[in-house]
């Protein structure tokens, strides 16, 4: 189809207005608790360069605020399963060529495809001045938590998420700082918004792993959907906002979507400068251009493809027609258990070397160029 399945059957007019007048609210909550705490850093004088190490210690010694956000971040709630997490993350980790192209060329695309995301990208100018810093970024987030025992309270991975929430924090302070129009707009970095991950890197992303030839059990692929579900709380985001079933979360994410993937211009020039980036910058830059333009289109469906104003190439498109036997045939050696394990050991191996590039210093963050 030329959709994803978080998108492929949008709501009737009538069910998107209850949902916008049930959900609106939420682009004006942003998240309390990490405001708080950070204040609480500040003004204790505590390093926001390692925040685990300091919300623990404040919180031992009384800080109310950084004892909120440490409870929040260590309550795992019930419909977390981590024993099919581990499964999917095992998958995950066995894809990991197809898990990477399809983290790169269908999912880092979404993340700015409604106008206010897309100026907050803007804002902070990262897109534009560096991409593989941008994706190195990313890529602690999104390579890493497929090693999900590192997710559990206090592992490495939770970590990675405190930090990236405290950084959506500072963002968005720093945004406010800078004039955006809080009353007409919601917040630059709102609920809602951190609410589509699920949509967009959890149900798109296994559509996107199956498109380039992953083979995928149902038990994974629930709990592939699942580690997305538990990384958007951990992010920040309100229960009321994150489905307790997979059922339940593909609801919302039709209707966010439906309502939210929207790219402008702004959008579409930081697609360009992405596409530009990932043609010249390595290790993206020996994928031939075209292919990659395939790729993009092949990923995102032609729908948003077409959104984002990256236009057809049947050349590319024969190229990449190339490549897919190539990838599905490594899909079909996860049959083989030894080879399957194998390519997990190297796929957890790669996997981690992404995670540990680089992640957005505390001090950076929201920092305009």
């Amino acid at each position: 189809s030329s959709r994803s399945p978080s998108m492929a059957t949008p709501p009737d007019q009538a069910s998107l207005a209850r949902w916008a007048a049930d959900n609106l609210h939420w682009l004006h909550e942003g998240d309390p608790l990490a405001e708080q705490a950070l204040s609480a850093m500040k003004q204790a004088g505590r390093s926001i360069a390692n925040p685990a190490e300091s919300l623990t210690a404040l919180a031992s010694a009384g800080d109310a605020a950084c004892q909120a956000l440490l409870d929040d971040m260590t309550t795992v709630p019930p419909w977390v399963d981590f024993d099919l997490m581990r499964r999917a993350g095992q998958m995950a980790q066995r894809h990991f060529p197809m898990l990477i192209l399809g983290l790169t060329y269908g999912g880092l695309p979404l993340t700015f495809g409604n106008p206010d995301a897309a100026e907050v990208f803007s804002g902070t100018g990262r897109m534009q001045a560096n991409i593989s810093r941008r994706l190195n970024e990313s890529a602690s987030l999104f390579f890493g938590i497929y090693n999900t025992d590192a997710l559990a309270p206090g592992k490495a991975m939770w970590e990675v998420c405190l930090h990236v929430r405290l950084v959506h924090t500072l963002v968005s302070q720093n945004l406010i700082r800078k004039g955006w129009d809080t009353r007409n707009r919601g917040l630059p970095v709102n609920q809602l918004s951190t609410a589509s991950g699920p949509a967009f890197f959890g149900t798109h992303q296994l559509d996107c792993l199956r498109r380039l030839g992953a083979r995928i059990s149902k038990e994974e692929a629930e709990g592939f959907t699942l580690i997305w579900r538990y990384v958007t709380r951990l992010l920040g985001v309100r229960e009321a906002l994150v489905g307790t079933t997979q059922a339940q979360q593909d609801e919302f994410d039709q209707h966010i979507t439906s309502l939210f993937f929207a790219p402008d211009d702004n959008a579409r020039q930081i697609m360009h400068e992405l596409a530009a980036g990932l043609a010249t910058q390595q290790p993206t830059a020996r994928l031939p251009a075209r292919i990659q333009t395939a790729l993009f289109r092949k990923l995102l469906g032609e729908a948003m493809a077409d959104a984002y104003q990256i236009a057809p190439d049947a050349a590319g498109e024969k190229q990449l027609r190339r490549l897919l036997p190539v990838l599905k045939g490594y899909g079909w050696l996860q049959e083989v258990p030894v080879v399957s394990g194998l390519l997990q050991s190297l796929g957890k191996r790669v996997l981690a070397h992404a995670a540990t590039e680089g992640i957005v210093k505390l001090d950076d963050a929201g920092g305009a160029r």
